[in-house]
C-alpha cells in the first residue's frame, strides 16, 4: 500500500538563520561522555559489534587522503578510548606506534 505524504511548509517569521555555540567555556569536552558510555554502559558483546561496524564502514573508505581520514577518525576514537581506538586501529591492520606519531608529526611541521 502505497501512502501520499503531504507535507505542510511551515511560515517563519523571518529569513534570517542564527548560529548558537552551544559550547562555552569549559564545556569543549565531546570525548568523556562517550568514553564512559563505551567503557560502563555497553554490554562486552555490544561493544564488539560497534567495533566490527566501525571497521566495515571504515575499510570502505579509498582516494589519495585515505590515511588522513583513517588517522583523523582514529584520534577521536582514542580521545574516547584507548581501548575502542586500538580495536578499530587493529581491525584495519594500522600500526598505531608509526602512524600517529607522523600524523602528529605533520601537524608540528605546518603550524610552524
Amino acid at each position: 500500500m502505497t501512502r501520499n505524504i503531504r507535507v505542510i511548509p511551515i511560515e517563519l517569521d523571518s529569513l534570517v538563520g542564527d548560529w548558537y555555540d552551544r559550547n562555552g567555556p569549559g564545556e569543549n569536552d565531546h570525548y568523556s561522555q562517550p568514553g564512559i558510555f563505551y567503557r560502563e554502559v555497553v554490554s562486552e558483546y555490544d561493544r564488539k559489534n560497534l567495533v566490527s561496524n566501525i571497521i566495515g564502514a571504515m575499510s570502505g573508505i579509498s582516494g589519495p587522503k585515505r590515511d588522513e581520514i583513517l588517522n583523523r577518525q582514529l584520534c577521536h576514537f582514542f580521545r574516547a578510548d584507548i581501548g575502542l581506538g586500538m580495536a578499530v586501529a587493529q581491525g584495519l591492520g594500522i600500526n598505531v606506534e608509526k602512524a600517529m606519531p607522523q600524523q602528529h608529526i605533520l601537524k608540528t611541521n605546518a603550524t610552524v
